[in-house]
């Protein structure tokens, strides 16, 4: 349907303009929504394949697992098909002359994708609200019919960077997997007489063997913290431990387990998390400075690796001074190695509770990374507006094809610059926000460059003045 000029000087052109364009976008992001599904969809189901044979699932299981999927497939879907749809409508658009016929008629470019900017606002305003409200309870659900239907073979399925609560009594963190290996392990457990157990591994595998989950570890150290003030604080280091814990029923307290990883929670409740961490880590930072006897005060200016550094050279110093002086008494040289011992152990447990505050450092990024990821990807869809529309037009085809291969290489990029800031972000090597909202800071940059060129009537991209100097020069 081609829009003429003697349309555009009708009553209200505006008005049905923005109707116009906004109706054209609503087919082809409702086809794209759906084959972009559809292609996640099967290479999920593939994935799973091996999980899924041979366990007899009754056919109303199998539609319940994948509806259940589905939902974080269309969180993902959803603004790649917006950015399609915008291809596809300004694509055809400037094909059939009507973009020329616009601005001939004097419509603005702001005024030709204002209804798009609206169309991607509604869509992302919507998606908002999916993935806080939806979203989360469908990740949950999924997580447990995982668990019901591998339970037949049954096992823990671990994750890197979660704190781990399914076996009962330890609290578990894993920094990372490398298939059965688990990397750079803390493991909480407190014993009937109040004694609290916080071990540390550099490496270990987990087992289970009939109802009895075995822990295998590999170097690491085990810190037992008193019940009592008047106990001693003791310290283990270890090359193996092995810890048996007998669980009755284990696989059926995982199917109803309460436990929520940060892609089952909403935007508040991981807030919420993010402020009980961070109450936890100046909880530790109390306890070490305790251990420094240091003042509330000093927590200012409280940094654990200029502390434990401090801590390794007056230990060093005073290791240098018992091995030089020879003149020292038996009990001045006792008195020297007490203190040497009790610098140590205020080291070790410093070391210990940085460890700890690491973790919840890592926990913390990763809901705040979640949150942001909740409202940036959303965003996307206004940002993919204001790249796809003068694309689009530089096209001048409005075809399938074309709009899929250019949203694609787009996407890809963009899913690569959230991936990399989303791992960043969880080694503690980039803030969360800035991770998260990189992407769609890059590709408004783009944005605006491309509209920039559309707003000045630039129907086609030109070289810079000196650019085609060169090429002329080349040429002659």
């Amino acid at each position: 349907m081609a829009l003429t000029l003697y349309r555009i000087h009708f009553s209200s052109p505006l008005k049905k303009l923005n109707r116009y364009i906004f109706r054209e976008h609503l087919l082809p992001f409702t086809g794209a929504v759906m084959v972009i599904s559809l292609i996640f969809l099967i290479n999920f189901l593939l994935r799973s394949m091996d999980r899924l044979l041979g366990k007899n699932l009754g056919a109303k299981v199998l539609f319940e697992f994948v509806a259940l999927n589905m939902a974080w497939i269309l969180a993902m879907a959803i603004p790649m098909g917006v950015l399609i749809s915008v291809l596809m409508v300004y694509g055809r658009l400037s094909e059939d002359n009507e973009i020329t016929a616009l601005r001939a008629g004097g419509i603005s470019f702001s005024s030709i994708i204002r209804p798009s900017l609206l169309f991607a606002f509604l869509v992302g305003a919507g998606t908002v609200y999916f993935n806080n409200f939806i979203l989360p309870d469908a990740n949950h659900n999924a997580r447990l019919l995982r668990g019901d239907i591998y339970r037949k073979n049954p096992d823990l399925n671990l994750d890197a960077g979660y704190f781990i609560n399914d076996i009962p009594g330890y609290t578990l963190f894993i920094t990372d997997k490398e298939g059965s290996l688990l990397l750079d392990l803390l493991i909480f457990h407190t014993r009937d007489n109040g004694r609290r157990i916080s071990i540390w591994a550099k490496e270990g595998e987990l087992k289970v063997v009939g109802n009895k989950v075995l822990l295998n570890l590999r170097s690491g150290q085990i810190h037992e913290y008193p019940a009592k003030s008047d106990e001693d604080y003791r310290i283990l280091d270890f090359a193996r431990h092995q810890i048996v814990i007998p669980v009755e029923n284990m696989v059926l307290e995982r199917r109803d387990t309460a436990r929520r990883g940060d892609r089952e929670m909403d935007i508040p409740t991981m807030l919420s998390e993010v402020s009980h961490y961070k109450t936890r880590q100046r909880g530790l930072m109390l306890q070490s400075l305790t251990i420094l006897r240091m003042e509330p005060a000093d927590s200012l200016n409280f940094s654990y690796v200029n502390i434990i550094s401090e801590l390794n050279s007056a230990i060093a110093s005073l290791e240098n001074d018992s091995l030089k002086n020879d003149n020292l008494t038996r009990q001045e040289r006792g008195a020297l190695q007490r203190q040497i011992t009790q610098l140590k152990t205020s080291r070790n447990r410093i070391e210990s509770n940085l460890r700890i505050y690491g973790s919840y450092q890592k926990q913390i990024n990763r809901y705040l990374v979640e949150v942001h990821k909740k409202v940036a990807m959303p965003a996307a869809c206004i940002i993919f507006v204001m790249v796809g529309a003068p694309l689009g037009m530089l096209a001048r085809k409005g075809g399938m094809t074309m709009a899929s291969s250019i949203s694609l290489f787009f996407f890809i990029i963009y899913w690569a610059f959230m991936m990399a800031g989303e791992r960043l972000s969880d080694r503690n090597l980039m803030i969360p926000w800035v991770s998260m909202w990189t992407p769609n800071i890059i590709f408004g940059i783009v944005g605006i460059f491309l509209i920039w060129y559309a707003i000045h009537e630039r129907i086609s991209l030109q070289l810079p003045a000196f650019l085609k100097r060169k090429k002329t020069r080349k040429e002659s």
